[in-house]
């Protein structure tokens, strides 16, 4: 429950403040534009998808260094400053869903064969022994790598969309089930399903996540607001985030406990913090990180064979802690996105010299 607790006093904090001082706050929502798409959600993407591997940093660091406890302690602080990666990953994912003539042929080369191959890869690189069941096993379940975990979980919310999807756009109904799905999120993140669940599910049990699917499906339909593109610094939610940095900061450092991924209040908060704040950034950064969540799938499915072969090298031979952390991140990032530059110029030139 300790993981919930800063999302709830944040939440209470935030909404009696919004309601007494009429705080303007713009909710994220689809572009007016059907041919543009609104950039705001790639750049959630993209932060969210290096908090990803800044959480998979600290195992690292874990790994060589367990003894030295500022240096865990400090990337355990930034690992849990990023437990909102996996649900605002979800709710992005969910926003621009739409069930097409063609649903599954997108899935299916986009995700399904991608993950399959990289699963079949890393199953040969990092077991020893083989077995077809294994491998079975570990590719529905997400565990050739640690990260893979979000693929399966990914796909079960593509079906139930699939099969539910007019019961989830109905807007008579929006409201009940969002109230529905946090319920169940809420009950589900107490442990409540546990007992009842197969123990290998649970890392993959869409009740963890189902608030942040059926949220990002109802942004997905609501109306844009009139955006302001230089909005005021908002002083009462820069104090939240100090109030945030704070609370984690003694979770980590004082108790030092690994928050879970799936909070309910918390990934919200940094949402809407970020969502109003985002032309604040310059456009150097947000183009950055724009093209990072753009191409997030390369880094999901790259990163945990670079972090692997990484695990046989001391970070700290690449310059100490702090030096060791940054060229860490900046390789399980950049050799991804490199990648994925080169695969799309290498397809461009291709069309361009076919069609000259």
């Amino acid at each position: 429950m300790e993981w919930e607790y800063l999302g709830i006093l944040l939440a209470g904090l935030t909404s009696l403040t919004v309601y007494f001082f009429k705080i303007p706050v713009e909710f994220p929502a689809p572009s007016d534009s059907k041919e543009k798409r609104e950039i705001r959600f790639d750049i959630l993407r993209g932060f969210a998808m290096i908090g990803i591997v800044m959480i998979h940093i600290h195992s690292y660091f874990q790994f060589f260094h367990p003894n030295d406890n500022l240096v865990i302690q400090s990337t355990l602080f930034l690992s849990n400053l990023s437990r909102f990666s996996v649900p605002l990953f979800i709710l992005t994912s969910a926003i621009f869903l739409k069930k097409k003539s063609r649903y599954w042929n997108s899935k299916l080369y986009h995700l399904i064969l991608p993950y399959f191959a990289f699963s079949v890869l890393g199953y040969f690189i990092k077991y020893k022994d083989h077995s077809v069941y294994e491998f079975v096993y570990f590719f529905f379940f997400g565990k050739v790598f640690t990260p893979f975990y979000f693929v399966p979980l990914l796909l079960q919310f593509y079906l139930v969309f699939y099969f539910m999807n007019s019961i989830f756009l109905r807007e008579s109904w929006k409201q009940w089930i969002l109230f529905f799905s946090f319920f169940i999120n809420f009950v589900s993140n107490l442990g409540f399903f546990d007992p009842y669940l197969p123990k290998d599910y649970h890392s993959i049990s869409i009740f963890n996540y189902l608030f942040f699917f059926v949220l990002g499906l109802s942004i997905g339909t609501s109306k844009p607001t009139k955006t302001n593109p230089k909005p005021e610094p908002n002083f009462i939610l820069f104090v939240y985030l100090l109030l945030v940095l704070v609370m984690i900061y003694v979770f980590s450092f004082s108790f030092q406990i690994d928050f879970k991924n799936h909070h309910l209040f918390y990934p919200i908060f940094i949402m809407i913090f970020v969502w109003n704040h985002l032309f604040g950034l310059s456009p150097k950064i947000k183009n950055t990180i724009n093209y990072i969540g753009n191409n997030s799938l390369y880094i999901f499915l790259l990163h945990p064979f670079i972090i692997h072969f990484m695990h046989s090298i001391d970070p700290y031979t690449f310059g100490g802690p702090i030096v060791g952390y940054l060229f860490t991140l900046l390789l399980n990032v950049g050799i991804p996105i490199l990648t994925s530059f080169i695969i799309q110029r290498g397809k461009i030139l291709y069309q361009s010299r076919r069609y000259s």
